[in-house]
């Protein structure tokens, strides 16, 4: 009887031992999203998960033209799965300087959901996803939401 219950207390203390992020939780990302939001068309491509990262492109248009474009980063830091970006102007020139990424920090990551410090990507239906970003404009914090839908390559 002593073992059971020692067995079963093991059980119980390792159910909460808590998820340890890897890359794979964003593997249902993988694949090309359209849609729109910001006044345009959107779409978002993200090759599947390797070597622990994810990389991904995304651009908007409006009437008929690229407004900008970002290039894309997912991996793991100690926190969980952490994304990065880079904005590049029609012509390519970038935002950021050489050196420097827009960064959102890992906050949650789950099987349908992926949370960071202002910016969160949620799987709604097999083919759908929203994501709700946080943007600061004239010193107030406005939330976008962007709806996609899975698309063919």
């Amino acid at each position: 009887m002593r073992k059971r219950c020692l067995a079963a207390l093991a059980l119980f203390l390792l159910s909460g031992v808590a998820h340890s992020a890897t890359i794979e939780d964003a593997a249902w990302l993988a694949g090309r999203w359209t849609g729109s939001g910001l006044g345009g068309q959107l779409e978002e491509v993200w090759s599947p998960p390797a070597g622990g990262q994810m990389v991904g492109h995304f651009r908007l248009v409006q009437d008929g033209k690229p407004v900008f474009y970002e290039f894309i980063l997912l991996d793991v830091v100690d926190g969980g799965v952490r994304m990065r970006l880079k904005h590049f102007n029609p012509d390519h020139t970038a935002w950021e300087d050489k050196d420097a990424w827009t960064s959102f920090s890992p906050v949650s990551a789950s099987k349908d959901k992926l949370v960071f410090s202002a910016l969160t990507i949620e799987r709604t239906g097999a083919d759908t996803l929203t994501m709700t970003l946080k943007l600061r404009q004239e010193g107030k914090v406005v939330e976008e939401t962007l709806k996609f839908q899975r698309a063919a390559p």
